[in-house]
């Protein structure tokens, strides 16, 4: 029996599998984060300056979570490879060059909108947000809050960036025609700002 033919118990016992591979990744990379999260926090902290924790265990659970996020960012190559070993049986030759290319530029976008993320936009709107305490607030920061606010920012940006690509992927099925998207490019870039405007 060929892999396309596969029972659905079978498919079902493949998706267990690569899941907990993936799973498996994630909790060796989290554990690999955690004595380094001291440094990252050090390092994180500098948009804001000074941090604060407001309950005993609140510290140990930011670097928790701060690992755990790290470890899911550093896996995700790995959990990319886990879901393209569990769909490739079923493409054809060219849907799989196809997803191929996809996959390896959703990577890429992903990471280049993270980075943009950190390094452009955290920096203006954390600056722009203080400025509004002018000189008589003064900010007290919480670090679960700015973790929380961090990671919106740059996985917003990071998904905001996959966007072309989606959009791609919705002409190359029929969802969306070339010639339509071409007139109405304008728009589409609005939608793009305004998508990332409102996720961060």
């Amino acid at each position: 029996m060929s892999e396309k033919e596969m029972p659905l118990w079978e498919h079902l016992e493949e998706l267990r599998r690569r899941i907990i591979i993936s799973i498996v990744y994630v909790i060796v990379f989290t554990g690999v984060v955690y004595p380094f999260t001291p440094r990252i926090l050090l390092f994180l902290k500098e948009q804001v300056g000074k941090l604060y924790f407001f309950s005993p265990q609140e510290a140990l659970f930011v670097r928790v979570k701060l690992s755990l996020m790290l470890g899911i960012l550093v896996s995700l190559p790995f959990i990319m490879h886990q879901v393209w070993l569990f769909v490739v049986p079923a493409l054809t030759d060219e849907e799989r060059k196809y997803s191929r290319a996809f996959l390896v530029s959703g990577f890429f976008l992903f990471f280049a909108g993270v980075y943009t993320g950190y390094s452009i936009f955290l920096p203006f709107i954390v600056k722009t947000l203080l400025s509004f305490g002018g000189s008589i607030l003064v900010p007290v920061i919480g670090v679960s809050n700015y973790l929380s606010f961090l990671i919106w920012i740059v996985a917003g940006m990071g998904l905001s960036f996959l966007l072309p690509l989606g959009t791609f992927l919705l002409a190359r099925i029929g969802i969306i025609k070339p010639v339509t998207f071409l007139k109405q490019w304008r728009f589409g870039i609005v939608g793009i700002l305004l998508f990332s405007a409102i996720i961060t």
